[in-house]
């Protein structure tokens, strides 16, 4: 079995504190296996499809969507979106810190970064988001879309380099990243917020046995009981983890669909 922490692995620091608690999970649940390397721009989907997943992050549209045959395992619960609820997080819809934009609407007519079409929080949650802002009829509120460039820190790095003027973040790896990375983070600002909704989540490929799946949310949802754990939860700046109802992540399927069906069909 495998897993893999990439979806997070934004920093090196992130990425290590991903394998040391998916090794640590696997301990506990007494399941054997790896914690293999994935980097971008690998295509995650590739990933998705193989049968011997067993702590893989995935993103919720997709989940939602049913395109790959996996079952919930966990999903985590990041302390600094503890009041929209656990398990939630939103997109950061940053610019640079010296650009003169006030508001949302001063970025219209400019550049869009993204990270690919198939994300929630680097694509859909923007898309959704900006359709209180089109006019009837209109399908475009940028001028020029940048991307696909896969990962939250890209999107970073062309807003802070001036080759984007707007992009989303998702907020988790916002956090990840501003721990890590505060001369990066320190040149753009976050301008705006899309509306909560249910984090990525750690999936198994359908065919793990019951008794596994257990064993794994088991260990996962048990770290925070003692100090070992705990730390761990600490390092990537969680409560714990929780295990999430799959009816919850139609909301993200529900969310593309009223986009494309008002005619929002590319971000832009």
């Amino acid at each position: 079995m495998i897993a893999n922490g990439r979806m997070y692995s934004v920093t090196p620091a992130a990425a290590a504190d991903w394998k040391t608690l998916l090794r640590e999970v696997y301990r506990r649940a007494g399941v054997a296996g790896d914690v293999i390397d994935y980097p971008a721009p690998a295509p995650l989907e590739a990933l998705w499809r193989r049968a011997d997943l067993a702590g893989v992050f995935m993103c919720g549209l997709p989940f939602s969507l049913g395109l790959f045959p996996v079952v919930a395992i966990v999903a985590p619960v990041p302390l600094h979106s503890l009041p929209d609820g656990p398990g939630s997080y939103r997109s950061r819809l940053i610019v640079a810190r010296d650009a003169p934009y006030r508001q949302l609407r001063d970025t219209f007519g400019g550049r869009l970064a993204f990270t690919n079409p198939e994300s929630h929080s680097g694509y859909s949650a923007l898309r959704f988001h900006l359709l209180a802002y089109l006019r009837p009829g209109q399908t475009a509120l940028y001028r020029h879309t940048v991307g696909p460039l896969v990962t939250p820190r890209r999107v970073v790095e062309a807003v802070a380099g001036g080759d984007a003027d707007i992009g989303p973040v998702d907020s988790y790896a916002w956090e990840l990243l501003a721990r890590d990375e505060p001369d990066l983070m320190g040149k753009v600002r976050v301008i705006d917020n899309t509306a909560p909704a249910p984090m990525p989540l750690l999936v198994a490929s359908a065919t793990l046995p019951p008794a596994a799946l257990a064993a794994l949310q088991r260990a996962f949802t048990t770290l925070s009981r003692d100090e070992n754990g705990a730390a761990l939860l600490a390092a990537l700046r969680l409560q714990g983890f929780r295990i999430p109802d799959p009816a919850d992540y139609r909301l993200l399927a529900q969310r593309a669909a009223a986009a494309e069906q008002a005619g929002y069909r590319l971000l832009g």
